[in-house]
């Protein structure tokens, strides 16, 4: 049975003669009859009575009919409801971000997007950098913002920003000048929590330096981490250059060599097209060089 089928039998229904109602559905009287009888054929049972060469719904199609008009709209609201999501322009996106983005990067993008395409729905999440790649590999999301760059060959890459890394330290007690990791190996540090980018980067180095950090915090904020830095509690490893991470009582020094954290959009490389997504991220892309201005 296809919904042809229940589009027929309701005419039917309506008009109460096979005739007329073939008529009014611009089909031959033997279609709209094998129509009818499939829909029958579905529910167990005749649903009208013959009289006088009418088709007259008994107890059994009252009750099928009340379904079927359901159903039909049902189908009407999904067809319209995919064909909003398809729309470009009035569609959705699902976007999720990391927490240290949502304060720069992620207005930025939707300020400006949204003034080109104001009609356009978006579905926001917050996480870190680990859960979000899953999430998009998952088909939980769209697109993702993280850094740093994910290593799963199922994912695109938009590189977005460059941010350089450095160690910070409480005002006065760290010294200047770039500095070699080795150098705080046995310092206290603030971090992030696992499976956040800047952590991911942290262990990382860290590891190629030969040990491991002794947290004495850890944290789901940057700004977090930079204000225990500058409270006396230890150091961390943070951005440079980034406006939007400004805390008194920090001095950073830049790691020699020179360390990079890449800021990024990721997407599913076989996920079904979809026109806003799609129309999204080549915004997004297209500015990318744009984003990534920032001072090194």
């Amino acid at each position: 049975m296809k919904p042809a089928d229940l589009e027929g039998f309701l005419a039917v229904v309506q008009a109460g003669h096979l005739g007329a109602a073939a008529d009014k559905l611009h089909i031959p009287q033997p279609t709209l009859t094998r129509r009818v009888q499939r829909v029958e054929k579905f529910a167990g049972a005749q649903l009208f009575d013959r009289v006088s060469g009418r088709l007259i719904l008994n107890a059994r199609g009252r009750a099928f009919s009340v379904h079927a008009e359901t159903v039909l709209n049902e189908l009407s609201a999904a067809r319209a409801q995919v064909a909003r999501l398809m729309d470009p322009e009035r569609g959705s996106v699902r976007l999720d971000f990391m927490h240290s983005l949502g304060t720069w990067l992620v207005p930025d993008l939707l300020r400006a997007y949204r003034a080109e395409h104001p009609h356009v729905q978006f579905s926001l999440h917050q996480g870190p950098s680990d859960y979000l790649t899953e999430r998009v590999l998952r088909d939980d999301a769209d697109v993702a913002l993280v850094g740093p760059r994910p290593t799963d060959d199922r994912l695109g890459w938009v590189t977005l920003a460059r941010q350089r890394l450095a160690i910070a330290f409480p005002s006065g007690e760290g010294g200047s000048g770039p500095i070699d990791l080795g150098e705080v190996a046995n310092s206290p540090w603030v971090g992030m929590l696992p499976g956040y980018g800047t952590r991911t980067i942290l262990d990382e180095l860290t590891a190629q330096a030969g040990f491991t950090p002794n947290f004495v915090f850890e944290s789901m904020e940057l700004t977090t981490v930079a204000g225990l830095v500058s409270a006396g509690l230890g150091v961390a490893l943070l951005p440079m250059d980034d406006p939007y991470l400004a805390v008194s009582g920090v001095v950073l020094r830049e790691i020699k060599p020179t360390v990079f954290r890449d800021l990024g959009m990721v997407w599913r490389l076989d996920a079904s097209a979809s026109p806003p997504v799609d129309q999204f991220r080549e915004f997004v892309a297209g500015r990318g060089n744009h984003v990534a201005t920032l001072p090194e």
